[in-house]
C-alpha cells in the first residue's frame, strides 16, 4: 500500500489492524476525514499503530482518527528517510514543530 494516495486506506480500529497489518517494518500515516494527522515509522507497524489507538499520542487522539495507511520498508535508515519525505508531502498536523 502506498501512502499519500488520498484518504483512502484502512479503517482506525482494533479489529482492521489486527487482521490487517503485519508486524513488521515501515512507514504509516494516520488521517481523519480531512486531514493528515500523523505519520511514523517503526520496526514494528502493527505494535506501533496499536499503541496509537491506545492514546499513548494525545495529539493523535484529539484530532479523532478515522483511517490509516502503511507501507513496509526494511531498514531503519530508510524507514527514516521515507518517513521524513511523507512529513513534508503530507504536512500532518501532529507532526509539524512548535514555534
Amino acid at each position: 500500500m502506498a501512502i499519500g494516495q488520498g484518504l483512502s486506506g484502512l479503517p482506525f480500529d482494533y479489529a482492521t489492524i489486527l487482521a490487517s497489518v503485519p508486524a513488521q517494518s515501515g512507514d504509516y500515516a494516520i488521517y481523519n476525514r480531512t486531514s493528515w494527522i500523523y505519520v511514523g515509522e517503526s520496526r514494528d507497524i502493527r505494535a506501533r499503530v496499536l499503541e496509537h489507538l491506545e492514546g499513548d499520542n494525545a495529539c493523535i487522539t484529539r484530532n479523532a482518527p478515522t483511517g490509516f495507511q502503511y507501507e513496509l520498508v526494511a531498514g531503519q535508515a530508510r524507514r527514516l528517510a521515507r518517513q521524513n519525505q511523507l512529513i513534508v508531502a503530507l504536512k500532518p498536523v501532529c507532526n509539524q514543530k512548535l514555534g
